[in-house]
């Protein structure tokens, strides 16, 4: 199939993240796949640096002629068989190719924050599309509870990761001993981007909590803020500032390589108060054997089985996130148990490849 991915997102994150790897195997899996995005996109960059077929469409407003054209022109001129379109603003050029050409639209929807259903955006999902796919089954609730497709044409595609790239064989000792934390040190990572709903106010909270009452521990947060989140990283890093035990909690800035610090971290932890889908960082830990503990926010729940591969926790709330933490860093039987649990999940439902074989086989029932 020729197939071609919208993104009008500028910034990057894990859904960025995931279409580009979803681009990727589909182009080394017989597909011819583009990312579709706007210049200096954080995404379109990521394209090109990975030598992904790729173009500029400058997605603005929702009903621009020119964009209108532009995207058709690229339709034909590449044959295009089938849209995947990410954000709301490119969904909305893709109903107008549904519209206009013979294109089949999938419609991906990533995140849980409440769906906007006015007109437009009703008009949008209902016609605008050939079949919808999700992040987590907490958005098809919404979508089929609103009235805005049925449950038919709605479908879960779990968050899977390469188990090649994520495992527990990884050596992280010399990435730890880098970091200056010491050898016989626990660690509890928060690994994404500082944003307010991602609760990294709540995990430094969190941390305090278990440094008071564990010496050997070491805290690490992976990740950065953007140009819109830069306030609640100030606020986060006044907090960590402030903070007596700021000398065991480091800030390590965005990495694309996760797995290395991930390798070498015992506990995992998700502190997320706001929008979170079926997040690929708790099919990572699985793999990688890492504890986890995370908020029962959004589609966590649907990934983690509490007290069977991981422990939930009410958001907002440090205490029970510390409480978890600590049972889990001085009971090694029960870590121990969760963890295996956790990676024979994973290794069951939880592979890239199972993902993309759902995807798939969606994408040309669409086409056929």
């Amino acid at each position: 199939m020729n197939i071609a991915h919208l993104e009008s997102s500028l910034n990057w994150g894990g859904q960025e993240l995931r279409v580009i790897e979803q681009t990727q195997w589909l182009n080394a899996n017989g597909h011819n796949c583009w990312i579709v995005a706007r210049p200096q996109s954080a995404i379109l960059m990521e394209a090109r640096k990975r030598d992904i077929p790729n173009t500029e469409i400058d997605f603005r407003g929702s009903a621009n002629p020119k964009i209108i054209r532009k995207l058709i022109r690229f339709i034909d001129q590449n044959k295009i068989e089938l849209i995947d379109a990410h954000s709301n603003r490119d969904a909305s050029y893709a109903m107008f190719a549904k519209w206009l050409t013979k294109v089949k639209v999938v419609r991906s929807r990533h995140v849980t924050t409440p769906i906007k259903h006015d007109f437009l955006h009703r008009l949008i999902w209902k016609y605008g599309n050939h079949q919808i796919i999700t992040t987590a089954n907490k958005i098809n609730e919404q979508i089929i509870q609103l009235g805005l497709a049925p449950t038919s044409k709605v479908y879960t595609a779990k968050a899977g990761v390469d188990h090649n790239r994520y495992h527990a064989n990884i050596d992280g000792s010399a990435l730890k001993e880098s970091l200056r934390i010491p050898s016989d040190h626990k660690v509890v990572s928060n690994i994404g981007m500082i944003r307010e709903d991602k609760g990294q106010l709540f995990f430094l909270k969190a941390c305090e909590i278990i440094a008071e009452q564990l010496p050997g521990v070491t805290f690490i947060q992976l990740g950065s803020a953007t140009a819109d989140t830069r306030t609640y990283e100030s606020q986060v890093k006044e907090h960590w500032d402030k903070s007596k035990y700021k000398d065991r909690i480091k800030f390590i800035g965005y990495k694309s390589d996760i797995e290395n610090y991930q390798a070498f971290s015992d506990i995992v932890m998700i502190c997320s108060i706001g929008t979170e889908a079926q997040t690929r960082l708790v099919s990572q830990a699985f793999l990688m054997e890492n504890s986890i503990i995370a908020t029962t926010v959004g589609g966590l729940p649907e990934m983690i089985s509490h007290n069977n591969t991981g422990l939930l926790c009410p958001p907002q709330n440090p205490e029970a996130l510390a409480e978890a933490a600590i049972k889990l860093l001085t009971d090694s039987k029960l870590a121990a148990t969760l963890r295996k649990n956790a990676y024979q999940h994973a290794m069951e439902e939880m592979t890239f490849e199972k993902m993309m074989d759902g995807m798939l086989d969606i994408y040309k029932k669409v086409c056929s």
